[in-house]
């Protein structure tokens, strides 16, 4: 019964050693990441990417005032689309 008792005991203690090194490690990978500095894209490739994304036509041709809302963000009444063979 006496072995029984520190068995269990031994367990517990290893798994608060085990708990405590996964914390650890957690948390070294979380501060490893956010250190890392991973870059955001800037102002200028973002309008790269929407200007190619519109095609060779530019942007959408937008009309009128209402609930619709056009590519370039104000609320139109109409969205026409250029027609393409694409």
């Amino acid at each position: 019964m006496y072995v029984v008792y520190l068995h269990t005991k031994i367990d517990k203690q290893m798994k608060k050693v085990f708990a405590f090194f996964t914390i650890v490690i957690v948390m070294s990978v979380m501060v490893l990441e956010k250190k890392s500095g991973k870059t955001e894209e800037s102002k200028l490739f973002l309008d790269n990417v929407e200007a190619l994304a519109a095609g060779e036509f530019g942007h959408d041709i937008c009309l009128g005032s209402g609930n619709v809302t056009c590519s370039t963000g104000e609320k139109v009444e109409y969205v026409l689309t250029p027609f393409t063979l694409d």
